[in-house]
């Protein structure tokens, strides 16, 4: 435990201290989601700019052609994608695409946390904007889908200062399973929610980031509600660092907030199952 602590102090240490390369908001995911926000918005300008990356347009082809969407004929561009998807569906995956880059490190004692870390923001991401849409809060959906990637972007602030920790030390970085927990679930709330306040976002990410663990729903918005129903799915799932196959998500208190079934969830998790072990990637 006084390891864990040590090494707790240190990694805040160097966050206060600013000596990390935080994670910084995606230009091209506030790009597109700002152009599709206007009714009018011109569906050619999206493609364009989503086929400048390489590596986004071939993503995006493989998630457009997997069998979740049914095609009968493949499909070789973003237009094609963007008609298959619809334009705001092909955001939302841009989003994730572009984000996915930033969850990499340098050690390799580090790199078995950070799969884990983007599996399960991708997969609450997806989930929040599945129950969004599913219950009815279809203005919330987009919201609903970026504060769930951002939920527990402090785990990936905690594993850069990690890493910035482990190419500075004289001997190799020793990090257990249970030590890496350890530090997560004390710090990652509390730097993920400094972090997303030093954006140009409005509060209400912030407040899903500090709020979705608390257990007093009276003063929690559906934002918060819907990110923390579909966390709890995941994390039942053991999609991520935490993982807890006690949890029954139908029981929640924000399953009942919300009005989510017990059949609703269920189907939700069979999806996440499915984009957790790469088999499709739900609409939402």
């Amino acid at each position: 435990m006084s390891a864990g602590k040590s090494l707790l102090q240190r990694v805040e240490d160097r966050i206060a201290a600013g000596d990390v390369a935080l994670p910084t908001p995606n230009q091209l995911a506030a790009r597109l989601q700002g152009i599709t926000r206007d009714p009018d918005f011109d569906l050619q300008e999206v493609v364009a700019l989503v086929s400048q990356d390489a590596v986004l347009t071939a993503e995006i082809l493989r998630v457009a052609n997997s069998s979740f969407y049914g095609g009968l004929t493949e499909i070789r561009t973003v237009r094609d994608a963007a008609v298959r998807l619809g334009a705001p569906e092909l955001v939302r995956l841009t989003v994730l695409a572009t984000q996915k880059g930033d969850y990499t490190v340098a050690s390799s004692v580090l790199k078995p946390f950070v799969g884990p870390l983007w599996d399960h923001a991708a997969a609450v991401a997806l989930g929040a904007g599945w129950l969004a849409k599913r219950l009815g809060f279809s203005d919330l959906q987009n919201e609903a889908f970026v504060a769930g990637l951002l939920h527990d972007i402090g785990g990936l602030v905690l594993v850069k200062a990690l890493d910035e920790i482990a190419k500075d030390a004289e001997e190799p970085l020793r990090i257990s399973e249970s030590l890496f927990q350890e530090i997560y679930l004390a710090a990652h709330a509390k730097e993920g929610y400094a972090l997303v306040e030093s954006w140009d976002l409005p509060d209400v990410y912030a407040e899903v980031v500090r709020d979705h663990h608390a257990e007093d729903l009276a003063d929690r918005g559906t934002l918060v509600n819907l990110v923390a129903l579909a966390d709890k799915v995941a994390r039942r799932l053991a999609i991520g660092i935490e993982s807890d196959p006690s949890l029954v998500p139908a029981a929640a208190e924000e399953a009942h907030t919300l009005g989510a079934s017990d059949i609703m969830l269920a189907e939700l998790a069979i999806l996440l199952e499915d984009v957790a072990q790469g088999r499709r990637v739900p609409a939402v």
